[in-house]
């Protein structure tokens, strides 16, 4: 198997990295955040782990080229983030 790096698997280990941070208490990660909140967003950030690492391996089936793998995973982010964003601005500042 040859190792890709792509997007996603960029994503899935930022996650990871946020997540085992956590759990090791770094407080630099919850500043403008509650405490309290602090098991959800490890929930969250393996939840975001496991899909990224999950749709990374489903694309790599998919998509032969490196270059098209890179520009379908990049529009993927950017296209969640912007949904993400769009809902944070509906429901949480309307």
């Amino acid at each position: 198997m040859k190792l890709k790096l792509t997007p996603l698997n960029i994503v899935s280990a930022l996650s990871l990295v946020a997540v085992i941070s956590l759990i090791v208490n770094k407080a630099w990660l919850l500043v403008p955040a509650n405490h309290e909140f602090k098991g959800l967003f490890i929930a969250l950030g393996l939840l975001v782990f496991f899909v990224s690492f999950l749709c990374d391996q489903i694309f790599r089936k998919f998509v032969p080229t490196l270059a098209k793998l890179w520009l379908v995973q990049l529009m993927i982010i950017v296209l969640t983030v912007v949904f993400v964003l769009v809902l944070k601005i509906s429901f949480f500042e309307g």
